[in-house]
């Protein structure tokens, strides 16, 4: 299922049952065809960046990243690794869902959830591309806001 249910918003236009704001993040409470699907944080970076967290209703996780300074072959897939601050790396399947956007299925790990939650910093490094950065202040709100979201609507 994995990357599918990451998908799946993304190509069908979801619909949004909620949307509210809490610091720099938008939460959405998103639905297809009136089953709720997933729940999103999405904050902006400048300069056209940005990052969306997704946790669907089936507790998978993701992240698209935003970087206009990218440009993808959309529906192209290749591996991409990421970390938080100093600890160790992950590696993943990256998929371009518009030239200048990533889908990353995120580890299911406890751990990575609790580096994010208290990390200074996010970093991302695609196959042949530049790589990509985020800082983590108010992230571990959004988080805690998105598995709210999820068990409000599951």
């Amino acid at each position: 299922m994995g990357m599918v249910a990451l998908l799946a918003p993304e190509i069908a236009g979801a619909e949004v049952l909620q949307r509210y704001n809490t610091g720099r993040w938008v939460i959405e409470a998103n639905a297809e065809r009136g089953s709720f699907q997933n729940c999103t944080a999405t904050g902006s970076y400048g300069g056209g960046a940005s990052v969306l967290f997704m946790l669907t209703r089936d507790v998978v996780w993701g992240v698209a990243i935003n970087n206009p300074r990218w440009n993808w072959r959309t529906g192209s897939q290749g591996r991409i690794s990421y970390w938080v601050d100093s600890y160790g790396r992950f590696s993943s399947t990256a998929r371009a869902v518009a030239p200048t956007r990533l889908l990353v299925l995120l580890a299911d790990s406890q751990q990575l959830f609790h580096q994010i939650r208290g990390g200074n910093k996010m970093f991302f490094e695609p196959e042949g591309a530049d790589g990509f950065s985020i800082t983590l202040i108010g992230t571990s709100v959004a988080l805690n806001e998105l598995m709210a979201c999820v068990r409000r609507y599951r």
